[in-house]
């Protein structure tokens, strides 16, 4: 989870299209207009990182593949909240039994406020922010890393594409109503969902370490707060001194609705499932 969020310093202007709640990743040409005249997103590079549980193997989140390994439904119980889940990787057994894992999140999802006509304009807001606070955060970092972009120092760790990396997205596409695409949210925030300082990550800081389990759920929250002015952590918004918030909704004493012990509007399970022969 992010002290400040993360962007790609010298990365282009991130485009946008309107999509279901689902965002499914475009393999064709990247310059194809989308409907009702957004911009088409860039391509999701997809790779399995199951953070030293299971063997890294490539995933298609595209076209029909796309249902085999991410499912949305709507809510369940009466909560309202969308669930999303993605399998993460299947481990054989003996006689031809298998374990399947996956990434369960429920969330609630929040009204931006954004009219649709709007919403590239406060997208390429949001970018040019979050590049503003990195630089100050993490700038150094990334040039002393050896590495061009956050997107490819996370790519180098292994962590962009990765199961639990468009899990993240996903829920965090989910939490506004589909109104921003998962595909966005991977280019914006390459290590989002994970545990540490933006691109410093906390040993047990990635799925499936529980731990990773609360960033999945802070990190989004942080990011709409800061860069949307909307959710619990809405007092991130505008805040002068936003590199010395970053444990608002973990530490108690910084005010904020806490998610350390998990938080109403989320809820983040990693699980697996036993299939017989």
């Amino acid at each position: 989870m992010s002290k400040v969020s993360r962007p790609v310093p010298s990365a282009p202007r991130l485009p946008i299209r309107a999509e279901s709640d689902t965002a499914r990743r475009a393999t064709g040409d990247a310059a194809r207009q989308a409907s009702k005249g957004l911009r088409n997103p860039y391509q999701a590079l997809d790779g399995l990182d199951l953070a030293k549980a299971v063997a890294r193997r490539p995933m298609s989140l595209d076209g029909a593949a796309s249902a085999q390994s991410v499912a949305a439904k709507a809510g369940r119980d009466g909560s309202g909240k969308r669930t999303i889940k993605v399998e993460t990787g299947v481990t054989q057994g003996p006689f031809g039994v298998s374990v399947r894992h996956h990434i369960e999140i429920s969330v609630k999802p929040l009204d931006l406020g954004i009219p649709p006509e709007k919403l590239q304009a406060e997208l390429d807001r949001a970018v040019a922010e979050k590049r503003a606070d990195d630089e100050k955060a993490y700038g150094d970092d990334l040039r002393a890393s050896g590495h061009g972009s956050f997107k490819e120092w996370s790519q180098a760790k292994g962590y962009y594409g990765s199961p639990a990396h468009v899990a993240w997205a996903e829920a965090a596409s989910a939490r506004t109503g589909g109104q921003i695409p998962a595909s966005w949210w991977m280019e914006f925030d390459p290590f989002g969902g994970t545990a540490g300082n933006g691109p410093h990550i906390l040993p047990g800081g990635e799925y499936p370490s529980p731990i990773s389990t609360i960033a999945m759920a802070h990190d989004t929250d942080w990011s709409l707060g800061r860069h949307f002015g909307v959710g619990p952590l809405s007092q991130l918004k505008d805040a002068p001194d936003v590199e010395h918030l970053g444990p608002l909704g973990l530490d108690p004493r910084l005010g904020g609705e806490l998610y350390i012990l998990g938080h109403a509007d989320w809820d983040v399970n990693y699980g697996s499932s036993l299939k017989l022969p």
